[in-house]
Formats: structure tokens, sequence, C-alpha cells
């Protein structure tokens, strides 16, 4: 997808998103080229958070069943 594509297409969907308000069509286009040219910066976190969590995964399928507490006794 090209650039000028991706911007119409994040434009195009924050203006929906804000009820199709008439006259301000720079506004979200500026609003998404900001959001693309900041979203590099963000891609190598989602990268490090994507490998970290098959080991939490691991972790947590073998776990034994905890015992229930013994019942309370009636108050008489």
């Amino acid at each position: 997808m090209s650039t000028n594509s991706a911007v119409k297409d994040l434009a195009y969907s924050l203006w929906e998103a804000a009820g199709q308000p008439q006259g301000q069509d720079m506004e979200f286009w500026l609003e998404a080229e900001r959001r693309l040219s900041s979203a590099p910066k963000a891609a190598p976190k989602a990268k490090a958070a994507a490998k970290k969590a098959p080991a939490k995964a691991k972790a947590a399928a073998p776990k034994a069943a905890k015992p229930k507490a013994p019942a309370k006794p009636k108050a008489r």
C-alpha cells in the first residue's frame, strides 16, 4: 500500500469515527499523516511484546487445581 493510500484510508476512518463532520478534511488528513509517521517508532515494541507472549502462555498452562477451602460453620 502506498503512503498516500494509507493516509487516505486512515483519514477516512478517522472522519467516519468523528461522525463525518463537514469542512474538516484537512484536519483528518494531517492527523492521519501524523499517526502514520509515528507508527514505525512503535513497531519494534510490538515485535518484542509478541515474542514474550508465548513464554507467558507456557507458564500458565500446567497449573494444578487448588483444593477448595473447608466450608464455614453456620451461625446458630
